[in-house]
């Protein structure tokens, strides 16, 4: 079977890793066909997509030592901020190559379009105003207020940077919103090139702002742009954490922190999630601590480094992380990042996860000189928000299966300490590849993979051509003619840089879409050797085919209705659209009382036809009680379907009824 050869820890590697090496087997066999490749993206991509909010002018705050504040700023690595214009922000580029996301609110067109003309050489995009629905200052326009004015000075603003020739090249992103029901006011909207999130997590795992449903995931943010629109790239210009534990208020309401600690896990994780999602760039609110008291004080709280100028443990993660996959490098005589191969193409990487893969999650991501770094780790909650207490998670044992020869190291990228491995010899043997056994935490293991190039290297891979797709209310089935090529082993599908999945075949489908919206797929083949063609695109339109869902009846469970009882709240769903709900998705029920929010129910998830019905009960609360004790008195009843607009209606008015109990 060959030889293994464990090469002990060196202090001359750079990185300080320690590591294994295949040697004599992958010597004598040629690479393998690859039988579950996984596309790559740029390693400096993945860097690309980091970004931070700044506050220079705020003069009360440590942002006004810029020098300590902006010398801290470039050693995180990160290249991009978001902030109001701010005159600082030329000599960060000047300096650093840190290019400014400037958000704008109403005001004179042509006095700002002049500022930004200006700026445009550090300038990376302009943004709308900022959560226009919670600050009236930000929507009033023209003498209009929030969503007409939004609409005004927002289309105002795009036509303005478009129609210049000297700033028609910037993007331009949509303004921000807070509340759930805000996006679908604010449409049709369509002035902009990148819609814009602000999903906080709520001290939750970095996914949970994704894809539970709380207000601000990805599916609202497809409301803004009205039916039958093409969905454009999401930009996330707010996200983040607070380490208050002593305070749970902020701005945006109740948000729960997270001690420091959690922090040096999640926010690696939280880049990665986000960058797994096809979300173009994440910026974290923010870089600095504000203001003193910082334990009791939440909004305060959310920086990477302290008010007195000493970084946090997830400062200094972000650092190890940025300088492990960064490759672009600042030129302050050109005013350009250079790059070390810019037609570089990264290619697909065979590789099998084993073990306790349930909470397992990866990125997968290549240098320009061959290398690939693997991100691992388990996406699992690492604080209960609740008892305040850290969860102690034991690591998954995990066994990664990849090509031979290889080289593998393995680094914790919240300290860059090693990571064990050992190989794993089996009785299946597995020609031209090696095993390895290693312990992932909830936190990001990142694996360096050296493997000599392919024998088939820089082929140009054919694209496959003439999509086509078929479509419901909720589905796409795509299609297309093989790409004319023997070396084509099969094809990845993405839709707006979020990869989906391969075939083998020449169809794929997708389904618990949105009706009556656009949807962009890019499918790319890849041959033997790892390479992959240039995407063919295709755009899919959903049907107007849409589930309307109503309350027909709301109460309390017959039989435990006496008074001092612990009655559990009811009420009926009915379908009256023309589709059915999407299976797997909960029909969410907030039941009130007396216009306090009581209790809700999230158990039925089946797929309820038009014309069904089905009858639910609560099930959880917000202290954990999905009951209440009955108390004399006349009592008002409220029950809100869909409250947290997991399913897309046709309809999202008459989603509430009322009714009256006396006891």
């Amino acid at each position: 079977m060959g030889n293994f050869l464990t090469i002990p820890f060196s202090k001359s590697h750079p990185m300080k890793f320690a590591f294994f090496s295949l040697l004599a087997l992958g010597a004598a066999l040629a690479q393998p066909a690859l039988s579950s490749p996984v596309p790559a993206a740029r390693s400096d991509d993945f860097v690309d997509s980091i970004g931070v909010c700044t506050h220079w002018s705020y003069n009360d705050t440590p942002y006004a030592n810029f020098d300590r504040a902006s010398a801290l700023l470039s050693q995180l690595g990160v290249r991009h901020i978001r902030d109001g214009l701010h005159p600082r922000d030329r000599e960060l580029f000047d300096k650093y190559g840190i290019k400014t996301t400037a958000i704008f609110g109403p005001g004179d067109i042509k006095a700002q379009l002049q500022s930004i003309v200006e700026s445009r050489d550090f300038l990376d995009a302009i943004e709308g105003p900022n959560e226009v629905d919670i600050f009236a200052s930000n929507s009033n326009y023209e003498g209009k207020t929030f969503p007409e004015g939004t609409r005004l000075y927002q289309d105002a603003l795009y036509n303005a940077v478009k129609s210049d020739p000297a700033t028609k090249s910037l993007s331009v992103i949509a303004p921000s919103t807070a509340q759930p029901d805000s996006n679908a006011k604010l449409a049709p909207l369509n002035s902009f090139d990148f819609r814009v999130m602000h999903p906080y997590a709520g001290g939750n795992k970095p996914s949970e702002s994704l894809e539970s449903d709380i207000n601000n995931n990805i599916r609202n943010s497809a409301r803004l742009q009205g039916p039958n629109a093409v969905l454009k790239p999401i930009i996330v210009t707010e996200s983040g954490y607070h380490n208050a534990l002593s305070a749970n208020m902020t701005l945006g309401g109740v948000q729960p922190g997270i001690p420091e600690a959690t922090g040096a896990k999640y926010f690696p994780r939280h880049f990665a999630v986000y960058f797994n999602a096809g979300i173009r760039r994440t910026f974290t609110y923010e870089f600095l601590n504000e203001f003193p008291n910082e334990q009791a004080n939440a909004e305060a709280n959310f920086g990477l480094v302290h008010r007195d100028f000493t970084p946090k443990p997830a400062y200094t993660a972000l650092k190890n992380l940025i300088s492990l996959l960064g490759e672009s490098k600042w030129n302050p005589a050109t005013k350009t990042w250079d790059k070390p191969n810019s037609n570089f193409s990264p290619r697909a990487l065979d590789f099998d996860l084993e073990g306790d893969t349930k909470d397992l999650r990866s990125t997968l991501l290549q240098k320009s000189n061959g290398d690939y770094y693997l991100l691992l780790w388990r996406e699992v909650q690492s604080f209960d928000i609740k008892t305040q207490k850290p969860i102690e998670t034991p690591p998954a044992s995990v066994v990664v299966t990849l090509p031979a020869p290889a080289q593998v190291t393995a680094v914790r990228v919240s300290d860059n300490k090693p990571v064990p491995t050992s190989p794993v010899l089996s009785r299946i043997f597995r020609p031209g590849h090696l095993k390895l056994r290693l312990d992932i935490p909830d936190e990001i293991v990142a694996l360096k993979i050296s493997t000599p190039p392919p024998t088939r290297t820089n082929l140009v891979v054919p694209a496959p051509t003439e999509l086509s797709a078929e479509t419901t209310g909720s589905t796409v089935k795509i299609s297309w003619k093989p790409a004319p090529s023997r070396g084509v082993m099969g094809y990845f599908v993405s839709r707006l840089g979020q990869q989906l999945g391969r075939t083998t075949g020449i169809t794929f489908s997708e389904d618990k879409l949105a009706p009556q919206i656009g949807y962009t797929y890019e499918v790319r083949a890849y041959d033997v050797a790892g390479n992959i063609s240039k995407p063919t695109t295709i755009v899919a339109l959903t049907k107007n085919e849409s589930p309307d869902l109503v309350i027909t009846r709301v109460g309390l469970v017959a039989g435990e209705d006496a008074l001092g009882s612990d009655a559990h709240f009811e009420a009926t769903i009915e379908n009256r659209g023309n589709a059915p709900t999407p299976a797997g998705l909960a029909h969410g029920v907030a039941f009130s009382l007396d216009s306090e929010f009581m209790a809700w129910s999230d158990t039925f998830q089946g797929a309820l036809v038009p014309g069904a019905s089905v009858t639910v009960r609560s099930n959880n609360g917000p202290n954990g009680k999905s009951t209440w004790r009955v108390s004399p008195g006349h009592h008002r009843i409220q029950a809100f379907v869909d409250d947290v607009n997991r399913i897309s209606e046709s309809d999202e008015t008459n989603n509430i009824i009322s009714a009256t109990i006396d006891k």
